[in-house]
């Protein structure tokens, strides 16, 4: 056949917002604060790459594709694929990066990032690994993407597919909202930057997230955007998962639940099915239902199937699909056929249809048999279904929680369950395995066991921030502060104290200083804040000293400032000019530092 040469000459960059980034392409604009804050970024999804390149621009066709960028010769640019070439102009005031990505992606994945960088380059076995954050923040390079190659490695090895691209760069830059999943080369806004001492890898949500698109959105893609679940459900889901290996059950356990409960608030003001062929734009079904409603189905499905099963289905998908756009058809039928179990019926009632149960239950103990009696609530006249269910109860005796299976499938029902004894307190689903919207109260004697024995620490903080509403006795609190204290883990069930600290008791002072230890970091400064509602005493004073140091969390530190400001500021004169030499971001000690020495004058 003839071939043809098509010239064009193109203009573009002038996205208008017309995504939910905001614009296709994008210049930074320096300020009198950050007079560096040059160069720019583009953003394809949903369908604005063409506002910088001829391109086809829908996810229903894959390409392989090539950039080559000329900027000033200070700036780094970063594209998709390998650099090919780097070329100085003659007169050395410009430089060309030519990239090239040889596997085939949809459009709206290509990018480029571009201006002065701080840059560091690594290797997880034979892919390059660029991170690049604006000129000036090379010092939270390792606290930020410090944990990538774990994350690559986790994702790698959990879904048997390995990582597919030939490099993965993380480029955090001005102005970019949050993060954006491009083949190889993710792009994040330069604000989700973390220092360690503000929190553990706080940047582990957002990076967790876009890294697991390069498989779920990026090596499969959503064919059309009504299926933008196949890409955000499960880059949520990949998050939960992250979190569940790298922080343990407690952490994947709030994370599901607040993915259940961000669903639940926009649920109160529409539902619609996961998967829709009926959406007014694309850019509305980046929504709570595409991103944490998904997530905790595909939590749901993998509790009801089970792990094995779960990851043999995901395999079968991604490797059956590689490079290719899919649907939801072709999920369904790789989770059947890789996990031998039919998941047409949860397809049916938790992808295909709105909603989700609301349940209400009150139970009884008469003769030897728990008396549960259970309703689904949702209106039905939606679309919504009454759901057929497999969950369990879960009832707590002296000797710890039994846990019974039960099926939930009538819009009322009654289940009995035979027990020796009155449980002390019962709870419907008592691992969190559903999707659910829970309209019941527990009973006042019922908080105390469920704080102790829950087996799920979403339901042990619930408890506790009811029992702490509710008058607690001493002893109650002693119990309670026994438990927390015992739990040394990074992420323990409990992962708030701050109820505690309002009630001002003197019986909480050793269990302060002992949070005031803990290896969480919020956990310390909450310590040292309930500390600071007591009497001063010397052991409290010199805790607080202690704690002013360059290397601790910088709440923390701040709270101990604060602290002995009230208690001794003329004192510790020396010790808060020494602080206010510690860096922080946005200089918090610093401040907290200054004010102090005021008071102390």
């Amino acid at each position: 056949g003839n071939l043809a040469t098509v010239v064009t000459t193109y203009i573009g960059g002038k996205g208008g917002g017309r995504n939910m980034m905001g614009d296709g392409f994008h210049w930074h604009t320096a300020t009198k604060a950050l007079p560096d804050k040059v160069g720019f970024w583009t953003q394809g999804e949903t369908m604005t790459n063409s506002d910088w390149c001829v391109t086809w621009d829908y996810p229903n066709d894959f390409a392989t594709t090539a950039v080559t960028v000329t900027v000033p010769a200070a700036w780094t640019a970063i594209s998709n694929g390998l650099l090919q070439t780097t070329t100085l102009s003659s007169d050395k005031k410009r430089k060309t990066f030519a990239w090239k990505q040889d596997q085939p992606h949809a459009t709206y994945l290509m990018s480029i990032v571009a201006g002065p960088m701080d840059v560091k380059y690594d290797k997880w076995r034979d892919v390059q690994l660029i991170y690049t954050v604006p000129k000036g923040k090379g010092n939270l390079i390792d606290d930020s993407f410090g944990d990538t190659k774990d994350m690559l490695e986790f994702y790698s090895n959990r879904l048997g597919v390995k990582y597919a691209w030939r490099k993965y760069a993380q480029n955090a830059t001005f102005d970019f909202p949050g993060g954006m999943e491009n083949v190889s080369a993710t792009t994040l806004g330069e604000f989700g930057l973390t220092d360690a001492r503000e929190g553990f890898r706080n940047m582990a949500s957002l990076n967790s997230h876009e890294l697991g698109h390069q498989w779920f959105g990026d090596l499969v893609t959503c064919k059309s955007w009504g299926d933008a679940w196949l890409n955000e459900s499960f880059a949520t889901y990949m998050e939960y998962m992250y979190f569940e290996h790298s922080r343990g059950k407690n952490a994947y356990d709030e994370e599901v639940n607040g993915g259940i409960q961000a669903y639940l608030g926009e649920a109160r003001r529409y539902t619609r099915p996961i998967s829709t062929k009926n959406y007014p734009d694309q850019e509305q079904m980046f929504d709570s239902h595409t991103y944490p409603k998904g997530g905790t189905v595909l939590h749901m499905l993998r509790r009801w199937i089970g792990d094995e099963a779960f990851f043999k289905g995901l395999n079968r998908y991604l490797t059956l699909n590689r490079h290719q756009p899919v649907e939801s058809a072709n999920l369904r039928q790789a989770m059947t056929d890789g996990s031998g179990i039919n998941v047409d019926e949860f397809w049916v009632q938790w992808i295909e249809k709105p909603g989700h149960p609301i349940l209400d239950y009150n139970w009884t103990y008469e003769e030897g048999k728990i008396i549960l009696k259970v309703e689904q609530k949702q209106n039905t006249t939606t679309g919504i279904p009454i759901y057929k269910i497999p969950t369990k109860v879960g009832y707590i005796t002296a000797g710890g929680l039994i846990r019974v299976p039960v099926t939930l499938n009538g819009a009322t029902q009654t289940i009995e369950i035979p027990a020796g004894k009155a449980p002390s307190a019962v709870i419907l689903d008592p691992d969190h395995d559903l999707l659910k919207e829970a309209r019941f109260t527990w009973k006042r004697e019922e908080l105390l066991p469920i704080v102790l024995m829950a087996p799920c620490s979403v339901d042990k903080n619930e408890a506790l921030r009811r029992l702490l509403r509710d008058n607690p006795t001493d002893s109650e609190l002693t119990m309670i502060a026994a438990m927390i204290q015992k739990d040394r883990q990074m992420f323990p069930a409990i992962r708030s104290i701050n109820g505690f600290i309002s009630l001002e008791k003197p019986v909480l002072r050793t269990f302060f200083s002992m949070m005031a230890t803990h290896p969480n970091i919020n956990l310390q400064a909450e310590g040292l804040a309930g500390l600071a509602r007591l009497p001063k005493t010397e052991e409290a004073i010199k805790l607080m000293q202690s704690k002013i140091t360059p290397t601790g969390g910088i709440t923390a530190v701040v709270n101990a400032i604060r602290a002995l400001a009230e208690w001794d500021a003329k004192g510790n004169k020396a010790l808060f000019a020494k602080a206010a030499k510690i860096p922080s971001r946005g200089d918090r000690i610093k401040r907290a530092a200054d004010s102090a020495l005021e008071s102390a004058k």
